[in-house]
C-alpha cells in the first residue's frame, strides 16, 4: 500500500522513544503550565503557499504535499489549515506565493536531539504533554487529505518501531481520523490557537516598528521574513512573549514572576550540567535576562532591558 492509496491506517505506539528527538513545539497558551518543565523559546516561522493553482510551482507543491485530493481543493484545504494557526498572511507577487506567519513556542533541548523528558524511552510528563505530542502521528498542522501520506512517512522513518499491523488500533479511514483522542487533541490545538490570537497580534504590533521591537527584544516582522527567505526560523526567549502579555494586562505580576522563577530554576540546572561553551553562553544570557526582568518587577516595572537572544533554527515545513 502506497502513501496515496485509499484505505485504512492502523497505528500503535510501542514506546520506542525514537520520535521524541527534540524538544516539542507548542502553542503559546500551553507555555505557562509547562514553564516548570521546559526552557521555552518563542518561535516564528513563515510558510509559503502558491498564490493559485496556476502558479508556476503549484504542481510541484501539490506533489510534495501528497494530498489525496486535486490541486485546487488541496490548496484551499491547506489555506484553511494554516489560517487557523497563522497570525498574518501577506502576498509575495514576484514569487507568486502567499506567506503565512505562525507564532509558537519551542521547548529547548540544547543540542541533545531528544526531549528533556524522555526517560528510558518513556515520556516522564505523559499526562501533561503538549498538544503536539498528543496528535502523534496525525499532527494538527497537517490537513486531512495529507494525513495518510504523512503517517506512512512517519512510521517509515529509520529506527522507528511503530506498530502498524492490522491488530493495531485503526486511526485513519481515508481522510477521517478514527482515533478519538487524537481528533480531540487536534480540535483543542485549533481552539488554543484561536484563544492565543490576541496575544500574537500584540506581539506583531510590537514587531512592525523597529523601535518597539527593539524595546520588546523581539525581531522585526521584516527580519523574520528575511530569515525565512534564507531558510531559517527565528527564535527568542519566551520571556519576550510573557512580558508582552504582562504589559497588555492579560497576565498578573504574580503569574509573570512565577514563570520567570520557574524558567530560572531550569536554566540554572542546565548551566550546572552543560559542557558546550556556546550553549553555556546562551544560558548565561538567558539567566541575566530573567534576573533583570524580576529585578524590574520588584522595582515596579517588568520592562527592564535585557540581552537580545535571537537564534537561527532550520526552517521546517
Amino acid at each position: 500500500m502506497t502513501a496515496l492509496d485509499p484505505g485504512k491506517r492502523h497505528f500503535a505506539c510501542t514506546a520506542c522513544g525514537r520520535c521524541c528527538d527534540s524538544g516539542p513545539e507548542m502553542e503559546l497558551g500551553e507555555t505557562i503550565a509547562l514553564a516548570d518543565r521546559f526552557v521555552i523559546a518563542l518561535l516564528f516561522k513563515v510558510h509559503g503557499l502558491p498564490a493559485s493553482e496556476r502558479s508556476g510551482w503549484a504542481q510541484p507543491w501539490w506533489r510534495d504535499e501528497q494530498s489525496r485530493i486535486p490541486l485546487r481543493p488541496a490548496l484551499e484545504e491547506k489555506r484553511r489549515q494554516l489560517g487557523a494557526f497563522a497570525s498574518r498572511k501577506t502576498i509575495d507577487n514576484p514569487r507568486e506565493r502567499h506567506r503565512y506567519l505562525t507564532i509558537s513556542a519551542m521547548a529547548q533541548d540544547f543540542g541533545r536531539k531528544r526531549c528533556p523528558h524522555l526517560v528510558d524511552d518513556l515520556c516522564a510528563i505523559h499526562a501533561i504533554r503538549p498538544l503536539t505530542c498528543r496528535t502523534v502521528p496525525l499532527h494538527y498542522s497537517r490537513p486531512p487529505s495529507t494525513l495518510a501520506a504523512y503517517l506512512d512517512g512517519f512510521v517509515g522513518t529509520p529506527g522507528y518501531r511503530c506498530d502498524t499491523s492490522p491488530s493495531a488500533p485503526l486511526v485513519l479511514d481515508g481522510r477521517r481520523i478514527v482515533d478519538r483522542e487524537v481528533a480531540q487533541a487536534r480540535d483543542a490545538a485549533i481552539a488554543r490557537a484561536k484563544a492565543d490570537r490576541g496575544w500574537k497580534e500584540h506581539l506583531l504590533l510590537l514587531m512592525d516598528d523597529p523601535a518597539t521591537a527593539a524595546a520588546a527584544r523581539l525581531p522585526t516582522y521584516d527580519a523574520v521574513l528575511e530569515q525565512s527567505d534564507n531558510g531559517y526560523a527565528s527564535s527568542v526567549p519566551m520571556l519576550a512573549a510573557w512580558r508582552a502579555l504582562r504589559e497588555d494586562g492579560a497576565m498578573t505580576a504574580a503569574a509573570f514572576e512565577d514563570v520567570c522563577r520557574k524558567q530560572l530554576a531550569l536554566i540554572q540546572h542546565e548551566i550546572s550540567v552543560s559542557e558546550d561553551p556556546a550553549v553555556m553562553q546562551d544560558l548565561l544570557d538567558m539567566r541575566a535576562a530573567y534576573d533583570q526582568s524580576l529585578s524590574g518587577l520588584r522595582q515596579g516595572s517588568a520592562t527592564q532591558p535585557h540581552a537580545m537572544l535571537a537564534h537561527r533554527a532550520p526552517l521546517t515545513p
